[in-house]
């Protein structure tokens, strides 16, 4: 079976885009901006429906990138500086980790909640994922001024990550982790320390003992295989490695490119996987932040027709 799903974020609509403006240079309230951002996920819920996305995220429009504004309720961070996310026009807010990491009252459960109830409303049917920054990506992409290593870092991660799991109103929480796909050199400044592996593996895994994970990696072929995940893997820059027998999400829309798929190589491309897999979940390879939004959707409407195959 063949399921179109959405992982991670859609384009800001300009609209909200505006709204935020606004609200930045004090035109707008916050009452008025919440009210708008409800309005768009509403919308965005309304085209997933008619696209036929299955599985859904709640597009990420309250955050500016993926690691904010999650790091700013983190105790023991600071947010300072703009570094390119991998080889991409795209930027985000590192973390700089001062001091022992703890997880602050935030809003993030009750978004999910909202969201919840939105597609209640307008589309029922469809399953909704959390999204966060998976601990290991927060930690190759943080400035460590605090832990002993890398891996004591990412450890320190996935603890307070799991604390905000326990609390989200979902069944499914998806972990962005480019960084178990990706070479050290391309993901992190430079950074030489690598995170251990088989700790990488353990903390996600013990991360998904308190919620279902879907765990998703692009820009190259996984290096690390937690077990009793969802494992999206990046199709266009990568591969499905050849001992994973988990539960698999294949990313084959390319989302850094305007340029449009055929729906006919598409089905070529899944088939090949279809013997080995009972499910198939399809995707975007990436974030569609790197998309025009008309493309972006265009894009999924393209994913929704394969389901059901």
């Amino acid at each position: 079976m063949i399921v179109p799903a959405l992982i991670g974020s859609l384009p800001r609509p300009i609209g909200l885009a505006k709204k935020l403006e606004q609200y930045y240079i004090g035109r707008l309230d916050e009452k008025k901006l919440e009210e708008a951002y409800r309005e768009y996920t509403k919308r965005a819920f309304e085209k997933l429906r008619d696209v036929k996305i299955k599985i859904i995220t709640d597009g990420l429009y309250r955050w500016d990138d993926i690691f904010n504004p999650f790091i700013r309720f983190i105790e023991g961070v600071e947010v300072n500086g703009l570094f390119k996310f991998y080889e991409n026009n795209f930027f985000y807010r590192s973390p700089v980790v001062k001091g022992e990491l703890s997880l602050k009252e935030n809003p993030i459960p009750e978004w999910i909640s909202i969201a919840q109830e939105i597609k209640e409303e307008v589309y029922p049917e469809a399953k909704l994922k959390a999204v966060l920054p998976g601990p290991v990506t927060l930690a190759y992409h943080s400035i460590n001024e605090y832990y002993k290593t890398l891996t004591e870092l990412a450890e320190a991660y996935a603890w307070v990550i799991g604390e905000l799991i326990k609390e989200l109103d979902v069944k499914i929480v998806e972990l962005q982790e480019p960084s178990l796909a990706t070479e050290i050199s391309e993901a992190t400044r430079n950074i030489e320390e690598n995170v251990d592996k088989e700790v990488a593996k353990n903390i996600i895994e013990d991360l998904g003992k308190k919620k279902k994970l879907w765990v998703v990696t692009y820009f190259g072929t996984p290096q690390v295989l937690p077990e009793g995940v969802i494992l999206n893997v990046d199709l266009i820059d990568g591969s499905v490695p050849e001992k994973y027998n988990g539960e698999i999400g294949l990313g084959i829309v390319d989302a850094r490119t305007t340029k449009m798929e055929r729906a006919d190589r598409l089905r070529d491309k899944i088939r090949k996987h279809l013997a080995k897999f009972e499910t198939i979940y399809v995707t975007p390879n990436t974030l569609l932040d790197f998309l025009p939004e008309s493309v972006a959707w265009k894009k999924l409407r393209l994913l929704g027709k394969l389901g059901g195959e």
